[in-house]
């Protein structure tokens, strides 16, 4: 537990009315808290509309605090959902100040107040004030407008990033059911597969297509890679399929099904690319963004989204605090002689964990520092996504350091001789296990 932030928090709060303040949709349920953490007046509630922001600052909380100086002020806001942003940028920009309480924490605090799990708005309001005067917050801040859109396109191309995965993987869905052979032959995710899928879709289809024909234009849109051998063993699975044969009305619907998956995964590859250029325009001019691609595995890409993710890089003086920001810190269980599996939390910011994870696993194939800590774990216990996840914390403090010194990544020679070490042992180790084994010998016997 970090006490000295727990009572920097504390002394912060110290001295101060805090206004508690539990968000939803139609209205906000407000409770105000004094310094001694006892309930002034009752808890009320006012609409989420601009009169009923005012009525908050002009008439309910002059009926309790008379005429306390605003810099006494100071209001706690749960962040469920996006329902509390209104409010937190309108007494931002009205001079109070602002903390934001985690559910999760007013989750754990509910029963502690009458040693049940009831939940009511009131309840929660003076849960969330009490949460935060315990030191369970952290303060509003707003960012520069030029960070506020780098943030923002991060978050959208996340978000299509993932509808693109949906989308793709429906298609793959449908060819397993009507064509399953189709994805051994030609990935489905190429422009290639896009093309064949707008013409032909069911094994007979496929069986009349022209072969001189489509090979020409397959060879062309492949770069050279699909052509011909392609397309027979296509029209060959296609006579042998075990897909499921469609009739009729079956057919066309089918067939408008998979156009409609097709058009929206080319609109989404679409905005996908201008996103992607807009953020790079946004972030690659920054000295940030140059000492971060000076990391081997870091591309240009990676670390926008990283950057657009924790907005400042320079606020960040210790590794921790980012690795805290995604989730990735350990969640310990020791009381007495048990101790427990140590597993991350995944208490954070998901979108950050992947930017990480995925940082993470390119440099451990080429980052000396990142990759010793990578074959140590392997060595010792091959598993490849947790030993990546593992290597998050150097990979964060080779970040925070090149940060703090403002300088490009530079490897040590001391670091090259170790790893070179390892490399042998860990060649050594994978040449003697029983999978590699079984595919020589398999191999050999061929």
């Amino acid at each position: 537990m970090n006490h000295a932030r727990l009572s920097q928090h504390r002394q912060f709060l110290a001295g101060k009315i805090v206004v508690g303040i539990d968000p939803s949709k139609d209205k906000h349920q407000a409770a105000v808290v004094d310094p001694q953490g006892s309930q002034m007046g009752r808890s009320f509630s006012f609409p989420t509309t601009r009169a009923g922001y005012d009525r908050l600052l002009s008439s309910e909380l002059p009926k309790i605090l008379g005429t306390s100086a605003p810099e006494r002020v100071v209001f706690a806001l749960e962040t469920a959902c996006n329902l509390w942003e209104t409010l937190a940028f309108f007494l931002h920009h009205r001079g109070y100040t602002v903390v934001l309480v985690s559910p999760l924490s007013t989750h754990h605090a509910r029963p502690i107040l009458s040693i049940e799990f009831s939940r009511t708005d009131p309840k929660d309001a003076y849960v969330v004030a009490t949460v935060a005067q315990r030191g369970a917050f952290t303060v509003y801040e707003r960012f520069p407008a030029a960070n506020n859109a780098t943030h923002l396109l991060a978050i959208t191309y996340d978000k299509l990033r993932k509808e693109l995965a949906q989308n793709r993987a429906r298609v793959r869905a449908m060819l397993d059911r009507l064509f399953p052979e189709f994805p051994r032959i030609i990935n489905p995710h190429t422009d290639s597969a896009v093309y064949l899928l707008k013409r032909y879709l069911f094994p007979d289809d496929f069986l009349a297509l022209d072969i001189d024909l489509e090979s020409e234009a397959l060879a062309k849109i492949s770069r050279r890679q699909l052509g011909r051998e392609e397309l027979l063993e296509l029209r060959a699975a296609a006579c042998t399929s075990i897909g499921v044969v469609r009739q009729d009305d079956e057919r066309i619907a089918e067939r408008l099904a998979l156009d409609a998956f097709l058009a929206t995964i080319e609109t989404l590859e679409h905005q996908f690319t201008q996103l992607e250029r807009e953020l790079l325009k946004r972030v690659e001019p920054l000295e940030q963004h140059q000492r971060l691609t000076s990391l081997s595995g870091v591309g240009k890409r990676l670390a926008a989204l990283f950057l657009a993710e924790v907005r400042d890089l320079s606020r960040y003086t210790h590794f921790k605090s980012i690795e805290k920001l995604a989730g990735f810190n350990l969640r310990l269980f020791d009381s007495g002689r048990f101790t427990g599996t140590r597993h991350i939390s995944s208490l954070g910011n998901t979108r950050l964990r992947w930017i990480l994870y995925k940082m993470a696993e390119e440099t451990a194939r080429r980052v000396p520092e990142v990759r010793r800590k990578y074959l140590r774990r392997q060595i010792k216990r091959r598993s490849h996504i947790r030993n990546v996840v593992a290597c998050v914390p150097t990979l964060l403090q080779l970040i925070i350091a090149m940060e703090r010194e403002k300088r490009p990544y530079q490897h040590r020679q001391d670091h090259l001789n170790e790893l070179n070490e390892l490399e042998a042992k860990y060649q050594a180790l994978r040449a003697a296990s029983p999978k590699n084994t079984k595919r020589k010998e398999a191999k050999a016997a061929a």
